[in-house]
């Protein structure tokens, strides 16, 4: 009975005592977060997943809890830095591990506040390089290239234009193209909307440096960028500008050690170039804008190619040719549904144009006036090309043999 006695009590011990390890060999597990992890990890997750999933939510927090007291872009900055070390420690969680799905939601998640914090913070740090120009997009354009200039170089190719070249001519992917045959060339687009002969020819010439220029400058537009009866409004408002008073001053544009100012950014890329998905369908196009007659389009009506654009096409091919700066003129596609009887003819005027001053000047010419019409899949809206059409485009010109002739030339010159 002793015996039975003696073996009653010890069991309860012996019970308390397993359970007494049992803890100890788990608080001596290493967590390096401390009691807060219990309370927001899995308590049997695995130990690397969970110091990923904690050390990611502690970034987080203090990305949300400073987001909502920044005001300055050292502040955003900071916010930008806290989000994407949280994205970058989530993705550390282990592929097979349980967590890793929910890790990757939260990744998603955080890739949002992160998004907006860019946001934030690239309104907040837009550089003073120059008085205003009138242009919002030339003072968004010059900013960015002279960043450019600072953090790579003058570029070989420029490509310069309106509108129509901002979003028509992919200038990241004619350097992919050209890099794939072995020209490891860069390339920019500093192309403005509404850029005449006249806007083209002040800041090549007036606004930027010599030693701030390519060494091929490919010029795409089309007839309306020479159409010396149609007031140049774009030229005007520059005109307007403190920025224009400052370039006959002689002054040039350069980064200061002013405050930024903060300005919403567009859609421009690293390259410049202006992407554009939407694709022209006439039916619903139609439906929101006025279908406009050639012979009733202030583009067309009056038109003139002689005056002021010739004159500062002829100034321009001469100030780059004193630079040995090479220029080829890309006349860009339109659609079929543009082309109505007045315009086509204008245009056909504007091909025997080019082909006359190029001769005359010494110039280069490309012409894809007529190349897609029928095809409304490469075009943003009637005259304007979309993000496809520009990246095919660029491929076109990097294998075209007057663009490789010149790239020839300029490497056997180097």
């Amino acid at each position: 009975m002793r015996g039975l006695d003696k073996r009653r009590w010890m069991l309860p011990i012996l019970f308390g005592l397993a359970v007494l390890v049992s803890l100890g060999v788990w608080l001596s597990r290493d967590y390096t977060h401390g009691p807060a992890l219990a309370a927001k990890v899995n308590f049997w997750s695995d130990r690397r997943a969970a110091a990923a999933l904690q050390s990611g939510f502690d970034q987080a927090d203090q990305a949300a809890a400073l987001a909502q007291t920044a005001r300055s872009a050292d502040q955003w900055d900071q916010v930008v830095d806290y989000w994407t070390g949280a994205i970058a420690t989530l993705q550390t969680v282990p592929i097979q591990s349980p967590e890793r799905f929910f890790a990757q939601r939260k990744q998603q998640e955080y890739l949002e506040n992160l998004a907006f914090a860019q946001q934030q913070t690239h309104q907040l740090s837009w550089p003073n390089v120059f008085p205003s120009l009138g242009s919002a997009v030339l003072n968004e354009q010059l900013r960015l290239y002279l960043s450019y200039l600072a953090a790579l170089g003058p570029p070989d190719i420029l490509i310069v234009g309106s509108s129509r070249a901002l979003q028509g001519v992919d200038s990241q992917q004619l350097q992919i193209e050209l890099q794939k045959q072995d020209y490891p060339l860069r390339v920019f687009n500093f192309s403005v909307n509404g850029a005449t002969a006249q806007v083209l020819n002040f800041v090549l010439q007036r606004v930027l440096t010599a030693d701030q220029l390519p060494r091929l400058v490919i010029w795409a537009d089309g007839s309306r960028a020479f159409n010396s009866r149609r007031v140049d409004a774009t030229f005007a408002r520059i005109i307007g500008s403190p920025g224009y008073q400052a370039a006959l001053a002689g002054e040039k544009p350069g980064f200061t050690d002013t405050a930024p100012s903060p300005r919403q950014p567009s859609s421009l890329n690293s390259y410049g170039f202006l992407p554009v998905p939407a694709v022209f369908e006439p039916a619903s196009f139609y439906q929101r804008y006025p279908r406009v007659n050639g012979r009733y389009d202030a583009f067309y009506n009056p038109f003139g190619l002689t005056g002021l654009q010739l004159g500062s096409l002829r100034s321009l091919v001469g100030y780059l040719q004193s630079r040995n700066i090479d220029l080829i003129y890309v006349n860009l596609p339109l659609s079929g549904d543009y082309l109505d009887e007045y315009r086509l003819a204008i245009e056909r005027q504007f091909q025997q144009f080019l082909q006359t001053q190029s001769q005359q000047l010494g110039f280069t010419v490309i012409d894809r006036l007529s190349q897609w019409v029928g095809q409304n899949a490469f075009f943003a809206d009637p005259s304007h090309l979309n993000q496809t059409g520009a990246a095919v485009l660029a491929q076109q010109l990097a294998r075209n043999p007057l663009v490789l002739q010149k790239l020839n030339q300029l490497e056997n010159n180097s």
